[in-house]
C-alpha cells in the first residue's frame, strides 16, 4: 500500500511538472477571437527543448522550444466560424471562434464602458439588447513598463457581450464592434488597451522618441530599473505621509466640523450655489476642504423614506446630516445617492455637511450635477447658500504610483508590445485630450505611434482609425488661440499617413464634460471608416476635409475632399467660418456652398489671404456637413 500511495505521489509530481512546463500569454485562452484570412501565431514558453504538439481543427502542428524557452506554431489562414477548441500538449482551450480582431486603444473616452453611469443612463435599452456571444472583448490591464516585458495582464479574459457583462466593455469599442458583427456576420473580438488621462507619447517606443529630446531623456532614465525603484519607494514615502496628514492635521476633523448646525458657522466663505465655486477659489486647492448648507423639512415629509442625490463629483467625499455619516465614495464618475436612515432628517432645519478631499484632482464638484433630497414622490433642491472652509491645504500628490501617467514608453511596453504576436484586424484609436498643451508636437507623435505599432505587427498597412477631439469648454470669440483646434488640425493633417480614417466628432461632444455621453455615433463613425478602410466597401466614410483655398477678389473658395454626393448646410446659413486679412486677426465671415465648395466672404476684407472653419474648443454651431450626413474638420488654411 505503501509503495502504491509512492507511486501516486510520483505520478501527480510527473503531471504537475508537464503541466508546468508550458506557460500560454494570457490572450491565448478560452474564449479568444482568432484573426480570420491570415496567419494565426500561437505562442508560449516552455522548458528548453520541450516538444509542442498543438492541434487545431483535427490538424496537428509540432515545434519545440527554443534556448530562451519560447516556442511559436503558425497556422494557416482560417475562414469565419466556430466555436473550436485547440488542444496544446495537456492544455485545452475552449469556446475559440475565427472572425476579426481589432485593437482599441488611446485614453478615457476610449476606456470608457458602458457601465458608466451618463453612459448607462444614455443606453438602457441597449445594454437591455446587448447579448452578442459572437462580440468579445479581451481588456488588458492596466499596467507600466519602461523595458519589454513578456506578456500582459487580465483580470477576466476573453468575455462576451450580454447584458450583465457588458457593463464592462469600452462603450465606443463595443458600438464600433456591433455595427461590423451585424453588417458582415462573424465574430468580432476586441482587445482593449487604455489608460485614463495619458499622452502620445506614453504608448510608443523609445526608438519613435529620438525626435523630442525631452521626451527621449526621460523614456532612457526610466530604463533604469534601480531608478523605477527608487521612485516607487519615494511615492511611497510621500503617500503614506500625506494619509496620515489629511488624518490628523484636518482642522475640521479635530474640531468636529461635522457636527456644526449650518447656522452656527460665522467665519466661513460662502457661496451662492456649487457651481460658482471656481469663481470663489481661483487657484487650485489640494487636502480637503468643508462645505455646509441648510435645508427645511416640512412636517409631512419628516420621517419618509429619502436618499440625498449628489450627483458625480471629481474626487472623494465624506457627508454628514445633522452630523451623522450618511455616504462616502472616492470616485469621479460615480452618482452619490446615499439612502438616509430613518430618524436622521427631522422636521424643520437640518444640515448636510460634506468634506471633500482629494490628493490629485483640483477640489470642485460637477457642474452638471444636481443636488436636492429625493423621496418617494417629491424631492427638494438644495438650491440655497453653502458655506466653506479648507480643512487643510496640501500639496499636490502625484497621481499613480510615483512614475506619472504621462511617462514617455510607459504603455507602450506594458499594454501594446506584449500583444503584437496576435494577428489583428486593426486599431481604433480615441485619444488626444492629454495632448492639447503642445498640439505643435501631434501629427509627428500620432504619425510615429502609427508606424512603430505597424512595425510591431509586421503589417505596414495595417488600418489605423482614430478619433478626432470633440467639442469641450467655452467657445471664445475671434480672434481666437484654441489649443483643441490645433490639435484637431494636426489630427486632420496625420490623415497623409496611408490607410487611416478619421472620425469627426465635434457636433456630437459636451462642452461641459470631457467624457461625453454620446458613444454609439462615435462607435458608428469609426465603423465607417473600417467599412471602407479595412473591408474595402465602396461608400463615403468621412465628412468634408479641407483640401484648398482660392482668393478670387474678397472671396475665398475652399475646396474639400470627402464631399460625397454633395455639401450640405445645416440650418439656413453656414456658421463658424472666419477670414483674416493678415493671417493672424480673423473676422466672423459669411459663406455659402457652390457647387463642391464654399465661398467664404467679409464686407470688412477686401483682400482676404486666409480662412478657418470651426476654430474654437467647441465650435457651436458648426453646420457643414456632406449629403451623408458626416459633418466636415475644423480647419485653418494658413
Amino acid at each position: 500500500m505503501k509503495k502504491f500511495i509512492q507511486c501516486i505521489a510520483a505520478l501527480l509530481l510527473f503531471t504537475i511538472t508537464v503541466q508546468a512546463t508550458i506557460k500560454l500569454p494570457r490572450l491565448v485562452s478560452n474564449g479568444m477571437v482568432l484573426q480570420r484570412d491570415q496567419n494565426i501565431k500561437i505562442w508560449g514558453w516552455a522548458d528548453i527543448g520541450e516538444e509542442i504538439t498543438l492541434t487545431f481543427k483535427n490538424k496537428k502542428y509540432a515545434t519545440k522550444a527554443g534556448s530562451d524557452h519560447k516556442w511559436v506554431i503558425n497556422i494557416e489562414p482560417q475562414q469565419a466560424g466556430g466555436p473550436f477548441n485547440m488542444q496544446i500538449n495537456n492544455v485545452e482551450l475552449k469556446d475559440l471562434l475565427i472572425g476579426d480582431v481589432w485593437l482599441c486603444s488611446g485614453q478615457s473616452n476610449m476606456e470608457a464602458t458602458m457601465g458608466r453611469p451618463n453612459i448607462k443612463a444614455n443606453y438602457p435599452q441597449v445594454i437591455e439588447q446587448s447579448n452578442y456571444p459572437m462580440i468579445r472583448q479581451f481588456a488588458v490591464k492596466r499596467d507600466m513598463a519602461f523595458n519589454p516585458i513578456p506578456d500582459v495582464s487580465s483580470d477576466n479574459g476573453w468575455v462576451s457581450a450580454n447584458p450583465k457583462t457588458i457593463l464592462s466593455f469600452s462603450a465606443v469599442a463595443y458600438f464600433f464592434a456591433r455595427d461590423l458583427h451585424e453588417k458582415y456576420k462573424v465574430p468580432i473580438g476586441i482587445i482593449l488597451s487604455s489608460v485614463g488621462g495619458t499622452p502620445a507619447q506614453s504608448w510608443v517606443n523609445s526608438e519613435s522618441l529620438k525626435q523630442f529630446p525631452d521626451y527621449d531623456k526621460v523614456a532612457q532614465k526610466l530604463k533604469d530599473t534601480a531608478e523605477v525603484a527608487r521612485l516607487l519607494n519615494a511615492h511611497q514615502l510621500t503617500t503614506k505621509a500625506w494619509n496620515k496628514s489629511i488624518k490628523e492635521d484636518d482642522l475640521g476633523i479635530n474640531e468636529k466640523w461635522f457636527l456644526t448646525a449650518y447656522q452656527d458657522v460665522t467665519d466661513w466663505q460662502e457661496t451662492a450655489n456649487l457651481a460658482q465655486l471656481n469663481e470663489k477659489i481661483k487657484t487650485p486647492k489640494y487636502g480637503s476642504i468643508w462645505f455646509k448648507t441648510e435645508v427645511n423639512i416640512p412636517e409631512h415629509l419628516a420621517g419618509k423614506a429619502v436618499s440625498l442625490s449628489l450627483g458625480m463629483m471629481q474626487t472623494q467625499d465624506e457627508t454628514y446630516l445633522n452630523g451623522q455619516k450618511i455616504g462616502s465614495l472616492n470616485s469621479g464618475y460615480t452618482e452619490r445617492n446615499y439612502t438616509i436612515k430613518p430618524g436622521i432628517l427631522k422636521a424643520g432645519k437640518n444640515t448636510i455637511t460634506i468634506r471633500l478631499i482629494s490628493p490629485t484632482n483640483p477640489i470642485a464638484f460637477n457642474l452638471k450635477s444636481r443636488y436636492q433630497l429625493k423621496f418617494t414622490n417629491d424631492s427638494i433642491a438644495l438650491d440655497g447658500a453653502w458655506k466653506f472652509k479648507t480643512g487643510i491645504e496640501t500639496p499636490v500628490l502625484p497621481r499613480g504610483n510615483g512614475l506619472s501617467g504621462h511617462s514617455p514608453t510607459a504603455y507602450y511596453y506594458a499594454m501594446i508590445q506584449p500583444l503584437s504576436n496576435y494577428s489583428i484586424k486593426g486599431i481604433t484609436w480615441y485619444q488626444g485630450e492629454s495632448n492639447a498643451p503642445k498640439p505643435e508636437q501631434y501629427q509627428a507623435l500620432l504619425s510615429s505611434l502609427i508606424n512603430s505599432w505597424r512595425k510591431d505587427w509586421q503589417q505596414p498597412n495595417l488600418p489605423f482609425l482614430y478619433v478626432q477631439l470633440a467639442n469641450y469648454c467655452s467657445t471664445g470669440t475671434e480672434p481666437l488661440n484654441s489649443n483643441w483646434a490645433l490639435l484637431r488640425e494636426a489630427q486632420m493633417k496625420t490623415l497623409n499617413v496611408p490607410n487611416t480614417g478619421m472620425a469627426v466628432i465635434h457636433d456630437i461632444g459636451e462642452k461641459g464634460d470631457i467624457h461625453p455621453a454620446n458613444k454609439l455615433d462615435v462607435g458608428k463613425r469609426l465603423a465607417l471608416a473600417a467599412e471602407r478602410i479595412a473591408y474595402h466597401e465602396n461608400l463615403v466614410f468621412s465628412g468634408p476635409i479641407y483640401k484648398s483655398a482660392k482668393v478670387s477678389r474678397n472671396q475665398i473658395y475652399v475646396s474639400f475632399d470627402h464631399v460625397g454626393t454633395g455639401l450640405k448646410c445645416l440650418g439656413e446659413k453656414l456658421n463658424m467660418f472666419a477670414i483674416s486679412a493678415d493671417g493672424k486677426e480673423f473676422v466672423p465671415a459669411q459663406a455659402k456652398i457652390v457647387g463642391k465648395q464654399v465661398v467664404v466672404w467679409s464686407d470688412t476684407i477686401s483682400r482676404p489671404i486666409a480662412v478657418r472653419y470651426a476654430w474654437a474648443d467647441s465650435p457651436d454651431g458648426a453646420n457643414l456637413y456632406n449629403q451623408e450626413g458626416l459633418p466636415a474638420s475644423s480647419f485653418k488654411s494658413n
